[in-house]
């Protein structure tokens, strides 16, 4: 799982280490990213929609979560895996 936003590498850090998170925290400052993944509509936005994106194992957009709720998000991608 890898989680990606605006936010600089730095300040990515601090805050991962600050909130005990362990997983990895990805910077698109030039918003490609956000933009491909329909998380932003210009590169110009102050911050990314949140979306999340399950990858299968051949590298294709298997599904797309719109808002997902952090409570019950987990149960349902891993319900999604089979």
């Amino acid at each position: 799982m890898l989680g990606i936003t605006f936010t600089s590498p730095d300040e990515l850090e601090t805050w991962r280490d600050e909130v005990g998170l362990t997983t990895d925290l990805l910077c698109d400052a030039g918003r490609a990213t956000a933009m491909a993944y329909g998380a932003a509509e210009t590169a110009d936005r102050e911050r990314p929609k949140r979306i999340s994106v399950l990858v299968g194992p051949d590298g294709t957009v298997a599904r797309i979560y719109e808002s997902p709720d952090p409570e019950t998000h987990p149960a349902e991608v891993l319900a999604d895996l089979g």
